[in-house]
């Protein structure tokens, strides 16, 4: 199993530990925050374009079809009863892809762990120590 640690900061920042590498996280001023960093739902819809672009990119490189201009954007909207993401909405940019595979690269897309894992969510825990 996976692990990452996440290390309050003070405030309303935490920095996030994992594999040696660190990603901060903190709120903005209106919300008690610093804004020095990307809030976790920012966080969450980051990974979840970086996650659909590696995986476009890696059919791209094998498939010869141009990365050049890839851009992949997330828009998001809350939810209530309970405070969540209600709607995420991804747009993909690849100029240099042919019509011919549309399909395929929309499928590549889908097929991203993270995108795999809202469409199939976890068993999810949380134990206070």
């Amino acid at each position: 199993m996976a692990r990452l640690t996440a290390n309050y900061e003070g405030g309303t920042a935490f920095r996030m530990d994992c594999r040696g590498h660190q990603v901060c996280a903190d709120q903005p001023t209106d919300n008690g925050g610093n804004d020095s960093a990307m809030t976790p739902p920012e966080l969450f819809a980051a990974s979840l374009t970086a996650c659909i672009g590696h995986y476009v990119a890696v059919y791209c490189n094998q498939a010869g079809i141009s990365t050049d201009g890839l851009q992949i954007c997330c828009d998001w909207d809350t939810a209530d009863k309970p405070k969540r993401i209600g709607e995420v909405a991804i747009r993909v940019t690849l100029p240099g892809m042919p019509e011919s595979r549309r399909k395929a690269v929309e499928r590549v897309a889908s097929s991203c762990l993270l995108h795999a894992t809202l469409e199939h969510p976890p068993q999810t825990s949380i134990r206070i120590e």
